[in-house]
């Protein structure tokens, strides 16, 4: 019965004693727990702490884990400097502590035994880099999308609406010139087509349907005096009717929206669909794209990330010295941080820079996190099985009761 109520809590637990042929009812079970005896704190050399919180982003507690055996070994009422210093002056046996980046820990731990040796996650130390990068790679944003190539504006005559006359040659002179190549003659072509002889004879001796096309004039509309202006915005890019429609009017246009999109549409018709560039990458992308290991990339992430680098100095300098501390941290050289910390010094780029004075502000524990094997992976999982003990309760129980269930349940 006291692994049924350490595992599922009162209500749970009295659900699944039932189907075990053990009737007991909830308030039972949480006595049984509260009269089990709580284990005392062992001797640790590496002690792991994190917070956890109660009610998110509003009241948290501490965890605190022996690192050797990954078990939690006690548990705070909330996460202040205070707090965790008295814990650590109750128990000086303590070795080492490892903890995040968090000020308060790192206060608490020298406050409670000064002196005594910190470790920074490494997890923690790539995430704070992380968010300095994205910052730059935001700042530069313009820099991800590739520069379309210049091209060459199309004359005047092909942006401007083909009149039904000019359809009509081109249409006739199509049909008449696919027939003489077949070898068919005036006479059969004439027959075909129901066209004079002389007027097949003319379109087959012509190469182009233009050569046969005169200077007429042309029906003039109200949009005609706009007609340069929406045709150079098409090729800009802009297709939207209103959008234009708004920009003509401001020119003295009276007309609607409807003359504007049915003048787009012969546009796209004669001139085809222009080819729409690709999307930049996202910041998130170039982020993990420098960060991540290059050997688990694709070929085209690495291109992608070349060709940003080539458009923007900064982000090239980021990437450099964001790879390099990366290399440092995965193969734990924390020796060569102070010739790191110095070329970040003489960076341009100010995100790398305010990185690099945090990691100064907190030196020793930081060296120590990138020379030992220590890592908070064990503390952190044990603030993921809080969460599902926490939410069984549904915030009915207590912190001693939460406390204890957190120390025992196996």
């Amino acid at each position: 019965m006291r692994q049924v109520a350490l595992a599922l809590g009162g209500q749970a637990g009295e659900r699944l004693a039932e189907h075990l042929a053990v009737p007991v009812s909830g308030p039972t079970l949480l006595r049984l727990i509260r009269a089990i005896d709580l284990p005392k704190v062992p001797e640790l050399t590496v002690l792991g702490v994190d917070e956890f919180a109660f009610r998110r982003g509003r009241r948290f507690g501490a965890i605190l884990i022996d690192m050797a055996s990954h078990r939690p070994v006690d548990v705070l009422p909330d996460h202040t400097a205070d707090t965790f210093a008295d814990w650590l002056r109750e128990h000086p046996h303590i070795g080492t502590v490892c903890r995040d980046r968090g000020g308060a820990f790192a206060e608490g731990a020298e406050r409670g035994q000064p002196g005594i040796p910190q470790v920074a996650d490494r997890w923690h130390l790539l995430h704070n880099l992380a968010t300095g990068l994205e910052k730059t790679v935001t700042r530069h944003r313009s820099c991800l999308k590739a520069r379309e190539p210049e091209t060459a504006p199309a004359p005047a005559k092909e942006l401007e609406e083909e009149s039904a006359y000019e359809r009509k040659i081109r249409e006739r002179h199509y049909d008449v010139q696919a027939l003489f190549q077949q070898g068919l003659t005036i006479a059969a072509i004439s027959a075909r087509l129901g066209l004079d002889r002389k007027t097949v004879r003319r379109y087959a001796k012509v190469a182009t349907a233009e050569s046969l096309m005169r200077e007429r004039p042309r029906r003039t509309s109200a949009l005609t005096p706009h007609k340069p202006h929406l045709a150079r915005r098409w090729t800009e890019g802009c297709n939207n009717a209103q959008t234009l429609r708004d920009e003509i009017a401001a020119r003295g246009y009276l007309g609607g929206r409807k003359s504007v999109r049915r003048f787009l549409n012969s546009l796209a018709r004669h001139n085809g669909p222009r080819a729409v560039p690709p999307p930049p990458p996202a910041v998130a992308d170039i982020v993990r794209w420098i960060i991540g290991r290059p050997e688990n990339q694709s070929d085209q992430a690495r291109q992608d990330l070349k060709d940003v680098c080539t458009r923007c100095p900064e982000i090239t300098e980021a990437c450099r010295l964001a790879r390099g501390f990366a290399t440092i941290l995965r193969r734990r050289e924390g020796d060569r941080l102070g010739d790191w910390l110095t070329q970040a010094d003489g960076s341009q780029v100010k995100e790398i820079r305010t990185f690099a004075n945090g990691l100064r502000k907190d030196l020793a524990a930081v060296t120590a996190g990138l020379t030992l094997p220590l890592n908070s992976g064990a503390v952190e999982g044990n603030v993921t099985r809080i969460k599902l003990l926490k939410r069984q309760h549904y915030g009915r129980a207590g912190f001693d009761l939460l406390r204890r269930r957190i120390l025992l349940a196996h």
